[in-house]
C-alpha cells in the first residue's frame, strides 16, 4: 500500500494546535465582538479527534486479534501521552500552590490532582469536569479512546465493535443522570469523532484519494458547513464543530502529499511534530507574555496577540526538539518499544 499522507496529517495537526492557541490568546487580548470570533477556532480540539481516530487506525491495520498487540500498542500510547503531560500539569500545580489568588477556576487539593494524573474527569469547585491543567480534558477523552481501541485489538473485528460501542454510548448519553458523570462525560457525542477518523483511515486504506487541490476545496466546504450547521440553533459540538473538522480533515488525509517542502513546508511539519508541545505549554507562554504586556502597557491589543503566539510557538518547539523528543525516544528504547514521533504520536 502506498505511503500514507503524512505530510498533509502534519499540516493538519499544526493547524488545529494553532487554532487552540491562537483561541485562547485572543481571548485574553482581544474584545469578545470582535470579527476573529467568526472562525471557530477551538474546533481544533474536534480536528484533533478525527486526526487520532484516522492515524490509530491506520498504523494497527493487520494487527487486529494478535497476540500482544493491545499490551503494546497502549505501552506506546502512554509513553507518547504521559510524561509531558505530568510535567505540564506538575508545572500547573505549582503555579496553583504559587499564585493560587491569581489563577481561574483551579485548585490542587488531593482529588483533583489525583484524577488529573490519572486522566479520570472530575468536577472542578465551578463545576465542570476539567483537570488542573484544563485543556487536559481533551486528554480523557484520547485516554478513553486508546483504552477502548487498545481492547478493539484483542480481536479481529475490532474496529467494527469499537463503532458499534462508541455509538451506543452515545445513544444512552441523554438518559445518563448528571450525578454519573464519570459515564456522562465519556458517552458525550463529542467521542463519534474518533469514529469519523476511522471511516477516514477505512477509505484511505481502500485506495481512496481526492486530487491534489482537496485540502482547499474541503477547507471551503467544511466552512460553509459550519455556517449552515450554526444557523440551526442550538446543536451538538459534535455536529457543529466535529462534522466540518471530518470534512477538513479528508481533505489533506485523502490529497496527495506536496510533491517537495519549502521553507513554510518544513516550518509546518516540525509544527505538526510539536502540535502536543504546543497544545500542552501554550497557557504558560501566553500567560507570561499577557501579563508582561499588561504590566508595561507595551501596545496594542494586536501586539500583545503576535507576541505571545510567536513565543508559544518558540517555546513548544523547543521543548519538543530538545526535552520532549529525546527523553520519549530514550523511555521507548529502555521499555524496547519502537515509540512513534510525527504524526504517529498523535494527541491533542
Amino acid at each position: 500500500m502506498k505511503r500514507p499522507t503524512i505530510d498533509n496529517v502534519q499540516f493538519l495537526r499544526f493547524l488545529a494546535a494553532a487554532g487552540v492557541l491562537f483561541s485562547h490568546t485572543a481571548d485574553l487580548v482581544l474584545p469578545h465582538d470582535s470579527m476573529v470570533w467568526a472562525i471557530p477556532w477551538t474546533a481544533g480540539v474536534d480536528l484533533f479527534f478525527v486526526i487520532s481516530g484516522f492515524i490509530m487506525a491506520l498504523l494497527t491495520q493487520g494487527h487486529f486479534g494478535q497476540p500482544g498487540a493491545a499490551s503494546r500498542y497502549f505501552l506506546r500510547r502512554l509513553v507518547r501521552i504521559v510524561p509531558s503531560y505530568w510535567f505540564f500539569t506538575g508545572m500547573m500545580i505549582l503555579t496553583v500552590l504559587l499564585f493560587g489568588g491569581q489563577v481561574r477556576h483551579t485548585t490542587a487539593d488531593p482529588a483533583q490532582i489525583i484524577t488529573s494524573l490519572g486522566f479520570i474527569p472530575w468536577p472542578r469547585h465551578d463545576g465542570r469536569l476539567d483537570p488542573i491543567l484544563s485543556q487536559g480534558w481533551t486528554l480523557n477523552y484520547e485516554m478513553f479512546f486508546y483504552a477502548c481501541f487498545a481492547a478493539a485489538l484483542t480481536t479481529r473485528r475490532g474496529l467494527p465493535l469499537l463503532a458499534a460501542v462508541f455509538i451506543t454510548l452515545v445513544a444512552v448519553h441523554p438518559f445518563v443522570p448528571d450525578r454519573w458523570f464519570v459515564l456522562k462525560f465519556y458517552s458525550s457525542p463529542i467521542i463519534l469523532e474518533f469514529v469519523g477518523g476511522i471511516g477516514l483511515a477505512r477509505l484511505s486504506m481502500a485506495g481512496v484519494r481526492l486530487p491534489r487541490a482537496g485540502p482547499v476545496l474541503c477547507a471551503a466546504a467544511s466552512a460553509m458547513l459550519y455556517v449552515l450547521i450554526r444557523n440551526l440553533g442550538n446543536v451538538d459540538r459534535a455536529l457543529l464543530f466535529g462534522v466540518p473538522a471530518l470534512v477538513l480533515a479528508a481533505g489533506f488525509i485523502l490529497a496527495p502529499d506536496p510533491r517537495q517542502l519549502g521553507p513554510t513546508g518544513r516550518f509546518l511539519r516540525f509544527g505538526g511534530d510539536a502540535s502536543y508541545t504546543l497544545y500542552l505549554s501554550h497557557p504558560f507562554s501566553v500567560n507570561a507574555v499577557v501579563l508582561l504586556w499588561r504590566s508595561l502597557g507595551a501596545g496594542p491589543p494586536v501586539a500583545a496577540l503576535a507576541a505571545a503566539v510567536a513565543t508559544a510557538l518558540a517555546a513548544a518547539m523547543l521543548f519538543y526538539k530538545y526535552v520532549e523528543a529525546p527523553f520519549t525516544r530514550m523511555l521507548g528504547n529502555r521499555l524496547q518499544l519502537q515509540v512513534a514521533r510525527g504524526p504517529a504520536s498523535v494527541a491533542p
